[in-house]
């Protein structure tokens, strides 16, 4: 058996003469424009932003139909808008601190931010402003018997919460924010 050689034809197939192929034609540049440079990165930016708020409304929108994931530019415009001025009501919004105290009447109770201690009688609710302050505290000291509870508030969630029964026993609540996570916890 002899090996085929080049040139030569195969049995059973016919010869299929050499066709030079003709080379692919250059490829067009583009005529529009490429997203480079910081107005894409502008763009990016504010379509990670409202993705962001769709992702914290559940996909809502504040009409309450939902919004398509993909946001057309002038959407992201709106979004950016939205997001600056759901940040300024955020920071609009007093946070508040509230002293209770309930329980036998005729206790001695002291309130407030440290360094600066108010007096206040049974029953007591006071709301105010949260300061600048770190810790705050509320005592409420029996005068011979009975009993009492303080709480000490933040936005309306108790954070700490004493009770004491008795003759001069205290109630002693305090709370303190944690610089690491913002919090605020008992103390």
């Amino acid at each position: 058996m002899s090996t085929p050689s080049r040139g030569r034809q195969q049995p059973g197939r016919p010869q299929q003469p050499f066709q030079p192929q003709a080379p692919e034609p250059p490829r067009k540049k583009s005529k529009g424009k490429t997203c480079a440079g910081a107005g894409c990165l502008g763009v990016v930016g504010i379509l990670v932003i409202a993705g962001a708020i769709s992702a914290a409304t559940g996909g809502q929108s504040s009409s309450g139909t939902a919004r398509s994931p993909a946001a057309a530019p002038s959407d992201a415009g709106n979004a950016s808008k939205a997001s600056a001025s759901q940040s300024a009501l955020q920071k609009e919004a007093p946070q508040t601190v509230t002293y209770v105290v309930t329980g036998t009447s005729g206790a001695d109770v002291q309130y407030g931010p440290a360094g600066s201690l108010a007096r206040g009688t049974v029953p007591m609710s006071v709301t105010r402003p949260l300061e600048n302050r770190q810790h705050y505290a509320i005592t409420a000291q029996l005068q011979g018997g009975g009993h009492v509870t303080c709480q000490l508030k933040v936005n309306g969630r108790v954070i700490s919460q004493s009770t004491a029964s008795g003759g001069y026993t205290i109630a002693s609540c305090e709370i303190s924010k944690d610089t690491f996570s913002d919090k605020w916890t008992r103390s």
